[in-house]
C-alpha cells in the first residue's frame, strides 16, 4: 500500500514543480515591468537638462519666454534704442552765435548748443531755425533750409560741453532789392532738434521777406563750438 502512495508522492512533486515554473516567467514578467519604468524616468532627465538652455533664450521653448522678461527689457539701456530721456531738451541747452568766417558775401556763424544741465544729453540732426523781428516777434521769410554739408551724427553732450549748426547766410545786398525787400531782424528763432519749445538768439541784420529769396541755410549739428 505504501509502494502504491509513491507515485502519488511523485505527482505531488511533479504539480509543486509545474506551479514553479510557471510561476517564474511571472516573476520574470514583473522584473520586466519594474525596469521599464526605471527606463521611463530616465527618459525624463534630457527633458529637464533641455529646458535649461530653453531658458536662456531658446527660440524652441516659449515657455519659458516669460521668465526672460528682464532680459527683455535690457536692449534700451544697451543702445538698442535711444530712450527719450537720453535727448537734450531746451531747458537743457543754453545757445549762443560763435565767431563765424565769411567769404564772397556769404557768412559761415556757428550756433553754439552748450549743454547747461547736470546730466548728459543728445542732439542729433537740424535744428528749426528762422528770422524774426524779435525775441517774441513775427517770422521773416520761410524757416532757413536744411543744407547737406555734413551727416547727420548723434552728438553726445556731458554738462558744459558744446556742439554747433552752422547758419550760412548771404548778405541780402547781393540780391534785387525789388526781389529781396530786405527788413531789419533782430534775430533768430531757434527750436533744438525734435523740440517744440524754441530759444531766440539774438542776431542782428537784415533778412529777404520775401518767400523763398536769400532764406539761408542750417548745417546739421556736430561737436564742437567752431565752424
Amino acid at each position: 500500500m505504501r509502494s502504491a502512495g509513491r507515485p502519488g508522492d511523485y505527482k505531488v512533486v511533479m504539480k509543486r514543480t509545474m506551479i514553479v515554473l510557471l510561476a517564474a516567467p511571472l516573476l520574470l514578467a514583473t522584473g520586466c515591468s519594474s525596469t521599464g519604468s526605471s527606463t521611463t524616468t530616465a527618459g525624463a532627465a534630457p527633458a529637464t537638462t533641455t529646458a535649461g538652455p530653453a531658458t536662456s533664450g531658446d527660440s524652441g521653448a516659449p515657455a519659458t519666454t516669460p521668465a526672460t522678461g528682464g532680459p527683455a527689457a535690457a536692449p534700451a539701456g544697451q543702445g538698442g534704442g535711444k530712450p527719450a530721456s537720453a535727448r537734450c531738451h531746451t531747458g537743457d541747452l543754453k545757445l549762443s552765435v560763435g565767431a563765424g568766417e565769411g567769404a564772397a558775401g556769404t557768412a559761415y556763424e556757428p550756433l553754439v548748443f552748450t549743454n547747461a544741465s547736470h546730466r548728459t544729453c543728445t542732439l542729433y540732426g537740424y535744428p528749426g531755425v528762422s528770422w524774426v523781428t524779435g525775441e517774441n516777434g513775427t517770422q521773416v521769410n520761410d524757416p532757413l533750409k536744411r543744407g547737406e554739408q555734413r551727416k547727420r551724427v548723434t552728438v553726445t553732450l556731458k554738462p558744459g560741453q558744446a556742439a554747433n549748426a552752422v547758419l550760412q547766410s548771404t548778405n541780402v545786398g547781393f540780391f534785387d532789392k525789388d526781389k529781396c525787400k530786405p527788413v531789419d531782424v533782430r534775430g533768430i528763432r531757434v527750436y533744438p532738434p525734435d523740440e517744440t519749445t524754441s530759444i531766440f538768439v539774438s542776431l542782428p541784420g537784415q533778412a529777404c521777406s520775401v518767400k523763398g529769396q536769400g532764406v539761408g541755410t542750417i548745417w546739421a549739428i556736430a561737436a564742437g563750438s567752431k565752424v
